[in-house]
């Protein structure tokens, strides 16, 4: 899978969240089902979710249980949500509810990490945004300690 990170600011706050990502990915991002879900932590036991708004409170309750969501219900959660913080959205072909398309993952409001082996996808993010960086790998586990935690 290739790995892309996106790096846009705008005014020193990261220019996207989800809802701006599913509404580029359309309209596969609204057929497939998705797994919403934590960041882990290199340390058993410590994995954040946070998202603020409406739909940050809802994506938060579904994250803690790894709860699977339609593309559709994810879209409507994400418009109402202000910003996601930490958090993982992995996209599950409609037909192949076993076959991965896309992991979205939200890191700590610093960047999106999106790992897909979808050409289109790659293309889309690649000219949509300024400051896409290849990762050498996804991010499967932070490393980073977050103070206070």
């Amino acid at each position: 899978m290739a790995t892309l990170r996106i790096y846009d600011l705008k005014r020193n706050v990261l220019a996207l969240d989800l809802r701006d990502l599913l509404r580029l990915l359309a309209p596969r991002s609204l057929e497939a089902n998705w797994t919403v879900s934590t960041v882990k932590s290199s340390k058993p036991g410590h994995e954040w979710f946070e998202a603020t708004g409406e739909g940050g409170e809802r994506l938060e309750e579904l994250a803690q249980y790894d709860a699977r969501v339609s593309g559709r219900d994810l879209t409507v959660l994400a418009e109402k949500t202000r910003q996601v913080i930490w958090g993982e959205f992995v996209g599950w072909g409609p037909t192949q509810s076993d076959k991965k398309w896309v992991t979205i993952r939200a890191v700590d409001s610093t960047f999106y990490e999106i790992d897909t082996d979808d050409e289109t996808a790659l293309s889309k993010i690649s000219s949509t945004y300024n400051d896409v960086r290849t990762g050498e790998a996804a991010i499967t586990s932070w490393l980073a300690d977050r103070s206070g935690q």
